[in-house]
């Protein structure tokens, strides 16, 4: 299968709710409206992975600058911090068609480049559905010491433990 990253566009929207239903259980979806706010406030920083071919969108990763330690509550309004040291990576996810081709790294690896571009010094997400060790093989590691608006803000994921990670970013 090849595949490019390119920037995200606001056409792009129903193909990334559909991968969102098709990758995440209900209670973390996340409105069509709201994607729409993310890549309007942050469209610098959000790519989708589409097929050379069919020009079928197969992942996405919405991100946008942040500080080590803020944590995104699932559902709301990105909110770009202007002295920002970090690249928060809010949501990632490859259609299961297209799963085991290298699109996640390759959207991380979009997020790292872009990361470095802009002088911030980590890399940071929640990881959901039991996908820390898969992060954690990709080089991020647990934040365990966080203030209580971190922690509340966790408990928006309530369906499950969620967890913060981070990753230093690094010249490629």
């Amino acid at each position: 299968m090849s595949w490019y990253i390119r920037s995200m566009q606001l056409t792009d929207i129903t193909a990334v709710v559909a991968i969102q239903d098709q990758s995440y259980g209900a209670a973390l979806y996340e409105p069509a409206s709201i994607l729409v706010q993310r890549l309007q406030q942050a469209a610098t920083s959000c790519w989708v992975a589409e097929d050379a071919s069919s020009q079928q969108v197969l992942g996405y990763l919405f991100s946008y600058h942040s500080v080590l330690g803020e944590v995104g509550e699932l559902g709301a309004e990105f909110t770009v911090i202007p002295d920002a040291d970090a690249l928060y990576l809010h949501d990632v996810a490859i259609s299961p068609l297209a799963r085991g081709n290298g699109i996640a790294q390759g959207l991380l690896r979009q997020a790292q480049h872009y990361a470095n571009k802009q002088q911030l010094s980590q890399l940071t997400l929640v990881a959901v559905q039991g996908a820390t060790s898969y992060w954690q093989r990709q080089g991020f590691h647990v934040v365990s010491k966080l203030d209580k608006s971190a922690n509340d803000a966790l408990a928006s994921y309530d369906i499950e433990k969620a967890i913060y990670m981070a990753k230093q970013c690094s010249l490629l």
